[in-house]
C-alpha cells in the first residue's frame, strides 16, 4: 500500500492529506484548481522540505517522524505541465540523461523498448526545441521512466495540450499504463481524462482529501462531494464489439450491456472505458418506444441522494456495475423513485466519452 499522511502549512496555503491506496495501477488526483494536487505532489516528491507526517511506497519510508530522504534517494519520476527538456541535448540525449543517472542493476525499462511503445524512434536525433507540444510531452514521459522509478508522479501533463494533441497523449499513456508495474499519480482537473486512464481517485478540495479508494467505489459514493457538482460522471468497463451501424461503434458493458458510441478507431474485442456524465442519464418507468435515443438500459434504484440544488442523484445498478443519474427533485416525486425499484435508463449516444 501507499500511506500518505502529511500536513502542509505556508503562507497562503494549508495541505492535510490523510489517504491509503493500493500500490498498484493509476490513481487519479482529481479536484478544482487551487485545492492541493499540486502542492500533494511536491510534497510526496520531497520538493517541500517544511512538510510534516508519513510519506510510505509500500515498505520504503520516505518520510516519517524521526527521518527524511532528499529527493536523489526517493526513486521517483516526475512529469510536471511543461516537460523541461534540456535544450542543449537532442531527444535521445535526454531520454539517456536519467539512464545515466541509474545503476545498470536497477534499471528496469529498456531503451529500445520505450522508444516502440511512445513513437521516439524517429525524434530521436531531433531537438526538443523542433518539437510539438505533444512529442515533447512523450519525451518527459519517457525520460522519467528510463530512469527506473519506483513512483510515477504526472502534474496534468495534457493541460498545455490542444484537443487533438491531448487525446493522442491519453492513448500512449494508456499503453504505457498497461505494461508499468509500479504505481503512479495522475493529478487533472480534467473527468475525461480521469475515466479513462485513473484505478484509484482522490478527491481534493480546499487542501483536504475528501474521498479516496477505487474509482468506482469514489464516484458511486452518495455522500461524496463530487456527487453535487455538474461534472459527476460514472465509468464502465467495455470491450468493443463492432463497428457496423453508420458513423457508431457497439460495445458491451463487462456486465453484458451493450452501448452505442460514436464511432472511434478501435479494434474489436479492445478494451475501452466508458465515461458517463450524471446529467445525460434520465430515466423512464416503462421501456421507451419511437425514440431517437439508442442506449436504453434496464436497472434497479439502489440508493437516492437528498435534494441538492433542486436535484437528486439517483444510483443505479446495472447488471452488477454503478451507474450514477442526476433528475430533478420534482421528476423523482413525480415517478416516485425509491430503492429497489425497476426503472429503464436512457443515454443518448452522442453525450458518451469513451
Amino acid at each position: 500500500m501507499i500511506d500518505i499522511q502529511i500536513e502542509l502549512q505556508n503562507a497562503s496555503f494549508h495541505l492535510e492529506a490523510n489517504f491509503s491506496v493500493a500500490e498498484t495501477g493509476v490513481t487519479g488526483i482529481f479536484g478544482p484548481s487551487g485545492s492541493g494536487k499540486t502542492s500533494l505532489l511536491r510534497v510526496i516528491a520531497g520538493l517541500e522540505p517544511q512538510a510534516l507526517g508519513l510519506v510510505q511506497i509500500g515498505n520504503a519510508v520516505w518520510q516519517d517522524e524521526t527521518s527524511y530522504l532528499p529527493i536523489p534517494q526517493r526513486q521517483m519520476g516526475m512529469v510536471f505541465q511543461e516537460p523541461s527538456l534540456f535544450q542543449h541535448l537532442n531527444v535521445a540525449e535526454n531520454l539517456r540523461y536519467g539512464m545515466n543517472r541509474t545503476k545498470r542493476t536497477s534499471q528496469s525499462v529498456e531503451f529500445s523498448s520505450m522508444c516502440e511503445l511512445l513513437d521516439l524512434e524517429i525524434l530521436l536525433e531531433r531537438n526538443p526545441l523542433t518539437l510539438s507540444g505533444g512529442e515533447k510531452q512523450r519525451v518527459a514521459i519517457a525520460r522519467a521512466l528510463l530512469a527506473s522509478p519506483q513512483l510515477l508522479l504526472l502534474d496534468e501533463p495534457l493541460s498545455a495540450l490542444d484537443q487533438s494533441a491531448r487525446g493522442k497523449l491519453m492513448t500512449y499513456l494508456e499503453k504505457v499504463f498497461q505494461i508499468l508495474d509500479i504505481p503512479v499519480f495522475y493529478v487533472s482537473h480534467s473527468s475525461e481524462e480521469i475515466a479513462r486512464l485513473a484505478d484509484n481517485l482522490i478527491l481534493m478540495d480546499s487542501g483536504q482529501v475528501s474521498a479516496f479508494g477505487p474509482i468506482d467505489d469514489v464516484l458511486s459514493r452518495i455522500d461524496s462531494p463530487l456527487i453535487e457538482l455538474d461534472e459527476a460522471f460514472s465509468v464502465l468497463e467495455c470491450e468493443v464489439k463492432a463497428h457496423d451501424l453508420p458513423h457508431l461503434t457497439t460495445i458491451q458493458s463487462v456486465g453484458g450491456k451493450i452501448l452505442h458510441i460514436p464511432e472511434i478507431q478501435r479494434a474489436i474485442t479492445s478494451k475501452l472505458r466508458l465515461q458517463i456524465r450524471a446529467r445525460d442519464v434520465s430515466l423512464c418507468l416503462t421501456e421507451p418506444s419511437n425514440t431517437s435515443i439508442l442506449n436504453i438500459i434496464e436497472a434497479k434504484v439502489t440508493e437516492i441522494s437528498q435534494v441538492k440544488q433542486g436535484a437528486r442523484t439517483i444510483k443505479l445498478d446495472i447488471a452488477g456495475e454503478n451507474l450514477m443519474a442526476k433528475v430533478s427533485d420534482y421528476s423523482s416525486t413525480q415517478l416516485n423513485l425509491h430503492s429497489g425499484q425497476e426503472v429503464f435508463a436512457q443515454i443518448k449516444s452522442v453525450a458518451l466519452v469513451g
